[in-house]
């Protein structure tokens, strides 16, 4: 049975390796014939999700007091809707990385850390993992300034970009920052809800996506 694999790039970098297991209708058509059609990374919003199910990756960003001064962020991250495959791995490129754990795992026979990956093993259709960690993706960008930079997010299969389905949620203390600029900005398929404290945006997309946030000091 032929090996696949997955790419996801959340934050600073995850790569989603998924072993051989049993075959899904849910995977990328990877026919020659379907070939003129695949996104060879070009990002591109979408506005209706295809027929077909969809990776959803699910991230929280925590900005503390402390990460002004250290430029470590607290990181909730959930993927979701995953296909049903023998073994996963999930490594985490990060220059910063700590305190990799397993917040929780559905539908799945396990899953444990190892170094800065994580290994799924029996996952069933829709299976979901969440894991929580540290991580030092806050820079200081200016006089005063900090900018914080996620992605590039994509989901590849051999030379193709397929939608993935994105929940993207940073908080801060604002009494201390105060929301800049974002981008790409608010669009068709690429929702933002700001508030004091608080960003949240939505999107579905295929290609490659980089959002980056751009906070001023209070």
């Amino acid at each position: 049975m032929t090996a696949r694999v997955v790419r996801i790039l959340p934050v600073l970098g995850l790569v989603l390796c998924a072993a051989a297991g049993a075959e899904d209708a849910s995977w990328p058509d990877t026919d020659v014939d379907a070939a003129a059609g695949i996104n060879e990374g070009t990002l591109v919003f979408l506005t209706a999700a295809p027929e077909r199910r969809i990776l959803q990756t699910r991230n929280r960003l925590i900005i503390g007091t402390k990460s002004l001064s250290s430029g470590w962020v607290m990181l909730e991250q959930c993927q979701a809707n995953l296909d049903p495959v023998a073994e996963i791995e999930i490594e985490y490129r990060y220059h910063g990385l700590r305190r990799l754990r397993v917040l929780s795992a559905t539908a799945m026979e396990s899953a444990r850390v190892e170094g800065n990956s994580v290994q799924l093993t029996g996952v069933e259709r829709g299976g979901e993992v969440c894991i929580a960690a540290e991580v030092q993706v806050l820079r200081v960008d200016g006089a005063g300034g900090y900018r914080l930079q996620s992605g590039p997010f994509h989901r590849r299969f051999l030379d193709g970009y397929y939608p993935l389905q994105l929940d993207y949620r940073v908080e801060w203390p604002d009494t201390r920052l105060a929301l800049v600029s974002i981008s790409p900005p608010a669009q068709a398929g690429f929702t933002v809800h700001a508030q004091p404290g608080v960003l949240h945006i939505e999107t579905l997309f295929e290609g490659m996506l980089t959002i980056e946030l751009q906070f001023g000091s209070r």
